[in-house]
């Protein structure tokens, strides 16, 4: 469809996103933005990008412009500290801090200390906290790391372009794209800044104003001679609407439409049809951005773990100022006659408007980090005030959010769960919701289990300890009798899974625990190892990792004969069986 829909689906949107970057015949060009922002990332989470990309070969593509852009950035960046002024300005505050209590705190304004006790204590903690942000003050990320990986990845990707015929073409339809708004790039050329005025004054970029332009023209160029079937573009330029247009409304997975959170773009119509235009093998145009392609590699199974964490630091610390809300003042729980139960009902869940918080807890599900993020930091403080139901709707939502790659819900799940002083009501209740996510269906019976690392390690550090051994019953009783389809459950005494790596010469062929192969050739496309459509190599340790996402095990639980760092090669066609409540496949 050329024209998109008012409010389309978020999950088909994705699942096209997901088919372009996996297809044989797609082609996936990365934009100088996305390149200039390895550095302002760890060099962890720009080594995840560009492993990730890496993962698709020669298919990813790099415009000579953009490459130019991203090496001038380089030669005129300046090496710069970050974190210093941030350390600065909380030394500036906690001088405040200290001489405002001193000024204003008197005995009887404490219940448990004195007034010299609490400034002792008081000093103490803004001392130790001090001395730990000063280690980092001077930081300087590893800009020569990150550009020793960055500039041959940008050399070996770089398109072979016409570049001055491309650079004439952009000169002579520049002002005419612009005056009409033909995507992409129109709002970067200088322009009058009121059509209806005689005023001469520009908005725009001085500097490289078409750059976007000769990009494009790249892109389109490289398109037709490789006969491409999608063009994916990868960019951090989205809200210009001069690449991408973005639904003010989406529907989630029930058809709902809700407001768009989520950071789905997508291409402006006059850009797809020109790319179908010029090259017309294509059957779909995709303009994303890091963090859509990061939340797509998550559930492909890429580890970008770093890149993902980076992401969401940047967006919290981009988020609006918090709200002057009025504290609310919690209920503490009460233990007295309490019995952990799940019912089918639970997983079941309809927002009240007249409750404040039910719209927060059903947006912890949907797919999109910030809103989940933002979610869950809104949520944590007022747990003791909600009731069995929605607490138990909160540790569904926190999983289904962390499966999804958002890191906060995770922490937030771990920090419940281990938190000895939390009443055991509260912790059982987002227990019960949180193993109802994993391994219960809608319907109230088993299904195959979904966890990512986050959340099986927290399910099984708590296991059966901690006063929480009759809510994990309310729930794993539920799967007893369908016990060896399962390599493990997170309420069992920590066990060895001894498992047999079979290879062909450095092909992997399989794995095998006590009899029950793991593995099958020729898997469907959502069961593979690995989803770039061709052989690779990995790492002992990374197998392990998938391994122990896909059957919901702690990987230190696995044992092989094989060194951890020892590299194999994974068939592009090799997957997981198909395993699971009603398959009949029994593990142990």
């Amino acid at each position: 469809m050329l024209f998109h829909e008012v409010a389309p689906s978020r999950e088909e949107c994705t699942a096209q996103i997901s088919t372009a970057l996996q297809a044989e015949g797609g082609r996936i060009y990365l934009d100088a933005n996305v390149l200039i922002h390895c550095f302002e990332m760890s060099a962890g989470a720009s080594a995840d990008l560009l492993q990730g990309f890496g993962r698709y070969s020669d298919r990813v593509g790099i415009p000579v412009w953009a490459a130019n852009e991203t090496w001038e950035h380089l030669r005129e960046r300046v090496q710069r500290k970050p974190l210093q002024k941030l350390v600065g300005r909380v030394d500036n505050l906690f001088e405040s801090v200290s001489s405002e209590t001193a000024r204003y705190v008197d005995d009887d304004a404490l219940n448990d200390m004195t007034r010299d006790e609490f400034r002792t204590e008081l000093s103490a903690a803004l001392d130790s906290v001090t001395s730990l942000v000063s280690k980092v003050r001077h930081h300087e990320p590893s800009i020569d790391e990150t550009t020793s990986r960055l500039l041959p990845f940008i050399e070996s990707q770089r398109l072979d372009s016409n570049l001055p015929e491309i650079v004439e073409a952009a000169r002579c339809s520049a002002d005419f794209r612009t005056v009409h708004r033909i995507p992409p790039g129109f709002a970067d050329a200088a322009q009058n800044s009121d059509e209806n005025a005689a005023s001469t004054t520009k908005k725009g970029k001085a500097r490289n104003p078409n750059g976007d332009l000769i990009i494009w023209l790249e892109i389109l160029e490289d398109c037709k001679k490789k006969e491409a079937t999608h063009l994916v573009v990868v960019t951090r330029d989205v809200k210009k609407g001069d690449w991408v247009y973005k639904p003010d409304r989406v529907k989630d997975r029930n058809g709902r439409p809700h407001a768009n959170s989520t950071g789905l773009t997508l291409a402006l119509p006059l850009l797809v049809y020109e790319a179908k235009k010029t090259c017309p093998s294509l059957e779909s145009v995709q303009v994303i951005t890091v963090e859509m392609l990061a939340q797509i590699w998550t559930q492909q199974r890429i580890e970008v773990s770093q890149l993902a964490a980076a992401l969401q630091a940047e967006e919290k610390s981009s988020d609006e100022k918090p709200s002057n809300e009025e504290h609310i003042v919690e209920e503490e729980a009460i233990d007295d006659g309490y019995a952990p139960a799940f019912r089918s009902s639970d997983m079941e869940f309809e927002p009240d408007p007249e409750k404040p918080f039910d719209t927060v807890i059903g947006e912890l599900p949907t797919e999109g980090w910030k809103v989940q993020n933002k979610a869950v930091r809104d949520l944590e403080p007022r747990l003791h005030s909600f009731d069995r139901d929605r607490r138990i709707q909160i540790g569904r939502g926190l999983v289904a959010a962390a499966n999804l790659g958002a890191v906060e819900p995770a922490e937030v799940l771990a920090r419940v769960l281990t938190d000895g002083n939390a009443p055991i009501s509260l912790r059982s209740d987002v227990l019960i919701g949180a193993l109802a996510q994993v391994y219960i269906a809608n319907s109230g019976e088993p299904k195959k289990p979904i966890a990512k690392f986050s959340v099986i390690n927290a399910l099984f550090e708590v296991g059966a300890s901690g006063g929480l051994e009759q809510a994990f019953e309310a729930v794993m009783s539920r799967l007893k009798a369908i016990r060896s389809e399962y390599l493990a459950l997170p309420n069992e005494t920590k066990k060895i899974i001894n498992t047999e790596i079979v290879l062909d010469k450095d092909v992997l062929v399989n794995l095998i625990v006590d009899g029950a192969e793991l593995l099958e050739e020729d898997a469907p496309k959502t069961r593979t190892l690995q989803s770039t459509g061709r052989d690779i190599e990995m790492r002992v340790e990374e197998l392990f990792e998938l391994v122990a996402e896909e059957f919901i095990v702690p990987d230190s639980w696995f044992a092989y004969d094989n060194q951890p760092e020892a590299t194999i090669v994974i068939p592009d066609h090799i997957g997981f069986i198909a395993w699971g409540p009603r398959t009949g496949i029994s593990l142990r």
